[in-house]
């Protein structure tokens, strides 16, 4: 929206904890709220403190490791997108999603390692994104349940 004015505010956390040499805690996560000021959309509607549309107001993640040995590794991981509105006027909302990824890692000797992981664990229905355009609420759809397999060299 040429020319609006807009406000942010908001609070980040990243943290790392140990419970001990083998099991290891990520979370990141963001609270936001991001807001319009004073301003009118193209199509008239008055849009002061309206929220932005697809801007989810809390994202997070947490990743649980498990460090089995020196050669293998385990990760579950659990993804958060909480809901937002998909128009500017805030009468359409995406209900946000929650993903489960699972990875596992392993070296075959000093210079080559495996892996595999499933994104989507659950084989959740999501939108990768979730807007309002040309009149029509639009989903670009997530990825269904995947497998990944690597093999890698280290230099």
């Amino acid at each position: 929206i040429g020319g609006a004015e807009s406000r942010h505010r908001g609070i980040e956390l990243n943290m790392v904890y140990s419970f001990n040499e083998a099991w290891r805690l990520n979370v990141a996560a963001s609270y936001a709220s991001h807001t319009y000021e004073g301003s009118v959309s193209a199509t008239g509607v008055n849009l002061a403190g309206l929220d932005i549309d697809t801007a989810p107001r809390f994202t997070g993640s947490a990743q649980l490791n498990w460090i089995i040995s020196d050669e293998r590794s385990v990760e579950l991981e659990l993804v958060h997108m909480d809901s937002y509105y998909t128009d500017e006027a805030n009468t359409a909302e995406y209900d946000g999603h929650d993903l489960v990824n699972l990875r596992y890692q392993a070296k075959l000797n000093q210079n080559w390692y495996y892996g595999a992981r499933i994104t989507n664990l659950l084989d959740t229905d999501y939108a990768e994104r979730a807007d309002y355009a040309f009149g029509n609420e639009r989903y670009f759809v997530g990825e269904p349940r995947s497998l990944y397999v690597s093999v890698g060299r280290r230099f």
